[in-house]
């Protein structure tokens, strides 16, 4: 009697196990794990502004992306999701939850092709668990899909440098020239791998020519772009960013980031370093170095990383959402360390189980992002009568509150400022946007603030009210928005 296939049959290093049974169930593990508090967070941050122009019309969109530090293809994704499955938190979330279940695939295939089985599943497991990763799972913007294509080119990158393939070649084309056009630290792949070439033997010999006709297209396809592209870096050289400068600690602090808790940060950090120190005994004493992948491992994060901090002391940029292309190869390297430090079989099961342990317990699906713009709607909705006056600073929140307040105000993208206005809402940086006679007719202000001292810098729009109002009431929303009640 037939008592089905043998246990041995479901050994991970069985090849339907690798190939076809580990990879659907990453995905759908991925799947299960990001889509069940998918639309548990406000809708908050840059997802308003994101999800606002994606619906517009091209060239609204394009005109917009003149003066917007992302280029277009995330927007042009989005624009066409929108149109079949419409702007609730649910669906446009769906799309980037997407891009990062695949991540996690891309991932597993990149570990097995040039490492080994183990070392693809461990780095896929750390990276489902990232708490990091889910942030960017749960937000309609362009990190999961950079992160996406972050990881695949580096797989074809491999390919093309472990052995030449016409398709391969044009696969890794057409991927860098959309890693650019998502998003401009894109350009940090290409360094990369171009550093890759330069520093390691083989690669200089064998790729060295074809990656600098790659380069050279990819460079070639941007050229539409690059007014955008120089406009946007002389501006933020010149006149800087929100981002603060960094300081030593924060090399620690965005490394626990990606570690989910400072435990986890610490033993990975151990696995790291005793990695590293063993693999330079064996160099010393037999001449044995790192295989080549490793060293583009290594490069990818540790390239970008130190040299992405420097920078942020001229051009802050040293942001967690930033790095998230580098946090990826900070994961490849955790799956390495456990692999090159168990040679022996209870060592390996014994810090992959550690390992992979430790971030699960430690992952939060239902992360929160902080922000309660829903209650803040809600509060104000209460407070506001037809006469009432609503101010908002800065002007940027507008978006996020008019998503919540009303949908079809948020919908009307060419008609926005004027519907607010009809609302007696006025998104505003500074007093002197609002006119005084609005205030006579006014039963009550209502003012919605969060961190207005960013735009407002000597807090002129309360002191104003307060001058002009002789009773006020004041509620604070978790974590950081306030709403005064001005009643005369």
């Amino acid at each position: 009697m037939n008592q089905g296939l043998p246990l041995s049959s479901f050994h991970i290093g069985n090849p339907g196990v690798s190939k076809f049974i580990i990879p659907v169930s990453l995905v759908l593990f991925n799947l299960i794990l990001k889509i069940i508090f998918l639309d548990h967070r406000d809708i908050a941050m840059d997802e308003p502004f994101t999800i606002f122009y994606a619906q517009a019309d091209f060239h609204t969109l394009f005109e917009m992306l003149k003066t917007e530090n992302n280029p277009p293809l995330f927007f042009i994704l989005l624009h066409f999701w929108i149109k079949v499955f419409g702007i609730s938190a649910f669906s446009v979330r769906f799309l980037p939850m997407i891009f990062s279940t695949l991540t996690a695939l891309a991932i597993y295939f990149l570990g097995k092709r040039f490492f080994s089985l183990r070392v693809g599943l461990i780095t896929a497991l750390v990276f489902t668990f990232s708490n990091y990763h889910l942030l960017f799972a749960h937000e309609a913007r362009v990190y999961s899909l950079f992160g996406l294509l972050a990881v695949t080119s580096m797989y074809l990158y491999l390919q093309v440098s472990n052995r030449y393939d016409l398709r391969s070649v044009i696969f890794l084309v057409i991927i860098n020239i959309l890693l650019v056009y998502s998003h401009f630290f894109g350009f940090y792949i290409l360094v990369i791998q171009l550093t890759s070439c330069l520093l390691i033997k083989n690669f200089r010999s064998r790729v060295m020519k074809l990656y600098l006709v790659i380069l050279v297209i990819v460079v070639i396809s941007y050229i539409p772009y690059l007014p955008i592209f120089l406009s946007r870096f002389l501006l933020t050289s010149t006149n800087g960013t929100w981002v603060p400068k960094p300081i030593l600690s924060d090399l620690y602090k965005m490394v626990w980031k990606f570690s989910n808790v400072p435990v986890t940060t610490v033993f990975f950090l151990f696995l790291l370093f005793s990695s590293f120190i063993i693999g330079i005994i064996r160099y010393i004493r037999s001449g044995v170095s790192f295989p080549y992948a490793t060293t583009v491992i290594l490069i990818w994060f540790f390239l970008p990383y130190f040299l992405m901090f420097l920078i942020s002391f001229k051009i802050p940029m040293f942001l967690d959402r930033y790095l998230v292309f580098i946090s990826i190869g900070y994961y490849f390297l955790i799956g390495i360390s456990v692999s090159y430090l168990g040679r022996k079989k209870w060592i390996f099961y014994t810090l992959s189980f550690i390992s992979i342990l430790m971030m699960a317990v430690t992952f939060k699906p239902d992360a929160d992002n902080k922000r309660r713009v829903k209650e803040v709607v809600q509060t104000i909705k209460k407070l506001k009568t037809k006469e009432s006056l609503v101010v908002i600073c800065p002007s940027w929140l507008d978006l996020g509150f008019t998503y919540y307040y009303k949908q079809d105000l948020f919908r009307d993208y060419k008609n926005l400022k004027g519907n607010l206005i009809k609302e007696k809402i006025f998104p505003v940086n500074d007093i002197s946007q609002i006119d005084t006679a609005i205030y006579l007719k006014a039963s009550n202000v209502i003012y919605f603030e969060e961190w207005a001292t960013l735009v407002d810098k000597e807090n002129q729009i309360y002191n104003n009210l307060s001058r002009r109002f002789s009773k006020q009431e004041q509620y604070k929303i978790f974590e950081s928005f306030t709403i005064y009640n001005f009643i005369p």
